[in-house]
């Protein structure tokens, strides 16, 4: 009778334990989904990125990562999920892609591979991005990119970036 009691007593505390660290997480995270998209224009048929790390900034905690997963992204006008996470609850100001590549699929169906001056899209929040504990938010990044052909066949991006925010899945 006595080991029923203990195993019944310690079995109680151990869900105890489970959901306060789990009311914790929830009370002290929030989720974030980025998506990424181009109104895409009729200079070019195609972009590609090849995106090797999502970081976020936070006015108490600094830089987080968000993903450290590369991948490849064939832009479109429908947004794309890039990744979706956990982050502490707080304020964030900024939005920071690492670009390992960019190709551009030209209109008559040739790649051509392009630069990106240093090789990131430093994004700032207007307004700032609120995390709220418990709640999904949800981040898009809007590229319409400038593409200038250099003379020597050489192709340099450079993106003119919109982010909005909403507590709401883009359409």
């Amino acid at each position: 009778m006595k080991n029923l009691s203990k195993g019944i007593v310690a079995g109680v505390l151990i869900i105890v334990i489970v959901l306060a660290i789990g009311l914790y997480y929830y009370e002290s995270y929030g989720y974030v989904r980025f998506y990424i998209s181009d109104p895409g224009n009729n200079s070019y048929a195609q972009i590609y990125l090849t995106i090797s790390s999502i970081m976020i900034h936070s006015t108490n905690k600094g830089w987080i990562t968000v993903s450290n997963k590369t991948q490849t992204i064939a832009l479109s006008s429908t947004p794309q999920l890039l990744t979706s996470t956990t982050i502490p609850s707080g304020n964030y100001t900024e939005v920071r892609f690492v670009v390992e590549s960019v190709t551009i699929q030209l209109l008559n169906n040739i790649n051509v591979s392009a630069n990106l001056p240093s090789n990131v899209f430093k994004i700032a929040i207007p307004g700032g991005l609120l995390i709220s504990p418990g709640r999904t938010t949800y981040v898009t990044i809007s590229l319409g990119p400038h593409i200038t052909e250099t003379g020597n066949g050489e192709y340099i991006l450079r993106p003119l970036i919109a982010v909005t925010t909403s507590n709401s899945p883009p359409s």
